[in-house]
């Protein structure tokens, strides 16, 4: 039984962002390997119990430096890659759903990632548990989604067939939504640097670790992404000025997953 936790970034809109949600995937055995990893990490870092651990530096306790909590996290995320857990993204130019509601935002990327952890549980042979961050507001959609699927150009496709059960948990209920937002939260700091809100340098030592714990198929030699762990919607962009931002986007990742360490 797989488990896939999932939780939103950069939800507010700014001009030429993107909307982020995704998270984690893990297997019974690496679910334990991680919980050891958050525990152990964070004990070397001095947090306390009670303590969030998460990527956003200000969510910090003050008795842990900024540069104590940066380690930490680039620990952490070296050990998501050896554990050998699998992410998977969704990401859409805020500027192309403004005139949404975030509801309407949201239950969007729930499909897409939905259907993608469908896709892997296949890929695996396995079933799975889909966990978001608590949502209040999603509890229709997630109903919808175990009972009636999703719709995909006009087709009915069942998920509940390999996802057993969707529900909600919070960043303080488990060290996987703990590994899930430092996941993440790294994720979107990369795409922000991509689109020039950040610093290259850290992306750079940041993103070629991330791609390696993105879910992808080896192809010719070639890990691709594109259609596995990452998602970008939607898949056709007409306007240039928004496309160019989609195409220095997956230039700048590109760039960052061959940058060396």
């Amino acid at each position: 039984m797989h488990w896939f936790l999932i939780d939103e970034t950069n939800r507010d809109y700014s001009a030429d962002h993107f909307f982020i949600v995704g998270g984690l995937v893990f297997t019974p055995e690496q679910a334990e390997l991680v919980d050891a990893a958050v525990r152990e990490v964070r004990e070397e870092a001095g947090y306390k119990a009670g303590d969030s651990f998460k990527f956003e530096t200000r969510a910090r306790p003050d008795y842990v430096s900024i540069e104590t909590a940066t380690a930490a996290k680039g620990k952490l995320l070296a050990k998501l890659m050896d554990i050998g857990v699998r992410m998977i993204t969704y990401v859409i130019l805020h500027d192309l759903c403004k005139s949404q509601t975030y509801d309407v935002r949201m239950n969007y990327a729930l499909n897409t990632l939905a259907y993608a952890y469908f896709d892997l549980l296949r890929t695996d042979n396995a079933t799975g548990v889909l966990l978001m961050d608590r949502d209040n507001d999603r509890y229709d959609h997630l109903e919808s989604l175990f009972q009636n699927g999703l719709d995909i150009d006009g087709r009915a496709v069942r998920v509940d067939s390999r996802i057993k059960l969707f529900g909600m948990t919070n960043d303080n209920a488990s060290h996987l939504s703990s590994a899930a937002d430092i996941a993440l939260g790294a994720f979107r700091y990369c795409v922000n640097t991509a689109g020039g809100w950040g610093r290259d340098a850290v992306a750079q030592q940041m993103f070629p670790t991330l791609a390696k714990i993105m879910w992808g198929v080896e192809r010719g030699g070639t890990k691709h992404l594109g259609g596995y762990g990452y998602h970008a919607r939607p898949k056709s962009v007409r306007v240039p000025r928004y496309q160019e931002l989609y195409t220095n986007l997956a230039t700048g990742l590109v760039s960052y997953a061959g940058a060396s360490d």
